[in-house]
């Protein structure tokens, strides 16, 4: 995560599912996975924010979200993410710490962090490792390692994966990198998938245990009833494989 993504379209379909975590009565913590942003800069990143100035069309799926996320980008000119930590969007702890050289150092702090929560939401820039990453060791701060995710898991919380689908990579071969991990190494006792693809596919993959099923499927629904207007979310259901079906 970086500063410059803070309130854009992504930005809101993203604190939409957290605030419904929360609401369905789940402790959270986030770690950002944040960046250096020196060198990465792209000159499109963060730029889908138009959609705080259609109102009629975009503030409905969340009023008071919208508002805010509009006071802090349109008003405030203020896109940090430790204005979005403090601007009680929902209840949370947040790790913010930049990643380290030292890997491991910082993966140790964040787990400390988050050790009380039912949930904790990772939000790398690009999402899981992929299979040669974990290989050879490949994976960068953009990306969350598949240790780091296993090491949330393994100690009972759920976890939910922010992963982005790359230019040049269809949809399914993204979604099934993410699962073949899952199959492979995490095995989780359940996956669910919901998708944001307004001008690009934002996937949050949700690795639960049994005993939460039902609450995350309540969150999904509710996700689904409220934001599926004009495709701005859908919940893909996930078989063994990977892909089943689309449920708008």
């Amino acid at each position: 995560m970086q500063d410059r993504y803070v309130g854009d379209i992504g930005d809101y379909g993203k604190h939409g599912l957290l605030r419904e975590v929360t609401a369905a009565g789940l402790s959270l913590s986030v770690n950002w996975y944040k960046v250096d942003e020196a060198g990465s800069v792209k000159q499109d990143d963060g730029k889908y924010i138009s959609y705080l100035s259609l109102p009629d069309i975009y503030r409905e799926y969340d009023a008071e979200l919208f508002d805010t996320l509009r006071e802090i980008v349109c008003v405030e000119n203020d896109r940090r993410i430790e204005r979005v930590d403090t601007a009680g969007l929902f209840p949370a702890s947040f790790f913010s710490d930049e990643i380290d050289r030292n890997r491991r150092y910082w993966h140790s702090k964040a787990l400390a962090q988050t050790k009380d929560a039912e949930v904790v939401f990772l939000d790398p820039d690009n999402g899981l490792e992929t299979l040669n990453m974990n290989r050879m060791g490949g994976a960068t701060g953009k990306h969350v390692k598949w240790s780091e995710l296993n090491d949330y898991y393994v100690r009972g919380q759920n976890v939910i994966l922010y992963h982005h689908r790359p230019q040049r990579t269809s949809k399914e071969r993204c979604i099934e990198g993410v699962m073949a991990f899952q199959r492979e190494y995490l095995k989780a006792d359940r996956v669910m998938l919901l998708e944001f693809p307004k001008y690009t596919n934002r996937f949050y993959f949700i690795f639960m245990h049994a005993e939460y099923v039902a609450v995350f499927r309540k969150i999904c629904g509710i996700m689904v009833q409220k934001w599926s207007k004009n495709g701005f979310c859908r919940e893909i259901i996930l078989d063994i494989q990977g892909v089943s079906e689309t449920k708008c």
